[in-house]
């Protein structure tokens, strides 16, 4: 056993049948933790991400991002032989990994009752769009449509009185991932414990409903929480504020009566600190545009910086507005080892995002590139017990394939 703190899941074997983003990050944070990831991919293009790019004139590097740490074995799931193949690598395995939907599963026999029945101790891990059962099951779901747009995310989080706004590219797929993830280390546990498999399953949706659990609740307590809001008629202190040089911060206070006196130090105003019209939870929440009108006419006096030192200074919860090319530079997330620079497998730098989970203190994960297509079809058929003669049938009949780096 490797002394590494992140190979935790050493010795656990994980096939793969995924595409997209979702499933196969979670399948990257199980081989960050030491899992033998398996990827199966179907030839002759493979998963999606290996060629398909958001914006044209973009290289399509999210395959790398999502699947480093994992081997590739090609397999064409539409013969008997790469079937065939498929059950032996699933027989060897203690987790099935897949994003494919439920009819398509069942009509290749990959469904949990049919791969139940043949291997009772596999961890059976789905993550889908929309959920198992429903009117929208077999539905084609991504994090825009089943997360942001069915899940209400889109709808509150716009400026009332504004278009939606479009989310940041698979945003909303990775903390699915990170769910599937612990979950799948949940039914492992019982594995080691009783040798069963379980049944894990967790959607794009249900992540959603799962995010939206207070404002949920919050609907159905007051009908002041309605959704899309406008800043203006927010809670002051939970609110967004622009500085001169136009930048903007957010401050997060729930404690309306504790932190109203610290802003009216910082902007010189203490002559409003007894003020019952706007000082207490009630006069301020009664008055809040008043309140905000206020406090925009103050913040536009500093600067961003100048206004996150002084909110710091004081102890007020808060956070500057960070853009995404600013997160490349943040200095709170190279210390945290959040951010790394990785060498892609045609020798350019990126920076890449890590996992948030660390073990053993501020860490890194070990990184390997991600796999060719098929890159160790070879080996693992072998494993299996396929003859050199038999491996080459198959690559020659286009049942397999592989590419060597």
């Amino acid at each position: 056993m490797s002394n590494n703190p992140y190979y935790l899941l050493q010795g656990v074997r994980v096939v793969e049948l995924t595409t997209y983003v979702a499933a196969p990050s979670a399948g990257r944070i199980l081989a960050d933790w030491g899992a033998e990831c398996i990827k199966v991919e179907a030839p002759p293009r493979g998963d999606t991400t290996r060629f398909a790019v958001p914006l044209p004139g973009m290289r399509p590097l999210a395959y790398d991002i999502h699947n480093a740490n994992k081997k590739s074995i090609a397999l064409n799931l539409k013969t008997p032989e790469g079937l065939e193949a498929m059950h032996k690598l699933l027989a060897t395995a203690d987790v099935f990994l897949t994003n494919t939907r439920p009819a398509a599963l069942k009509k290749i026999g990959m469904d949990y009752e049919t791969l139940s029945a043949k291997y009772p101790h596999l961890v059976h891990a789905q993550l889908s769009g929309f959920g198992e059962t429903g009117p929208m099951a077999n539905d084609a779901g991504f994090d825009n449509t089943c997360f942001w747009a069915f899940g209400g995310a889109m709808y509150a989080t716009m400026e009332k009185g504004t278009s939606p706004m479009i989310p940041l590219s698979a945003f909303a797929d990775n903390g699915p991932a990170c769910t599937m993830a612990a979950a799948i280390c949940g039914a492992l546990y019982k594995q080691k414990c009783t040798g069963e498999g379980s049944k894990v399953v967790v959607s794009l949706y249900g992540q959603a409903l799962w995010g939206a659990s207070e404002p949920l609740l919050s609907i159905q307590c007051s009908d002041r929480d309605q959704y899309p809001k406008s800043r203006l008629e927010n809670t002051p202190l939970n609110n967004t504020y622009e500085c001169k040089d136009g930048k903007w911060i957010m401050v997060c206070c729930h404690e309306y009566e504790r932190y109203f006196p610290y802003f009216m130090k910082i902007f010189g105003r203490e002559e409003l600190i007894g003020d019952p019209e706007i000082s207490t939870f009630d006069g301020g929440n009664r008055n809040s545009k008043k309140v905000i009108a206020l406090l925009e006419q103050e913040f536009k006096k500093f600067t961003r910086d100048e206004a996150d030192k002084a909110l710091r200074d004081n102890d007020i919860p808060h956070a500057i507005l960070t853009n995404i090319p600013e997160l490349l530079e943040s200095e709170q997330a190279w210390d945290n080892k959040y951010l790394r620079k990785y060498v892609n497998s045609e020798g350019d730098t990126f920076v890449e995002v890590q996992s948030p989970a660390k073990f053993g203190g501020v860490t890194e994960a070990p990184r390997e590139a991600a796999p060719l297509l098929g890159q160790q079809t070879s080996f693992y058929l072998k494993q299996l017990g396929y003859t050199d003669e038999q491996i080459q049938a198959m690559l020659d009949a286009g049942i397999a394939m592989e590419k060597k780096a």
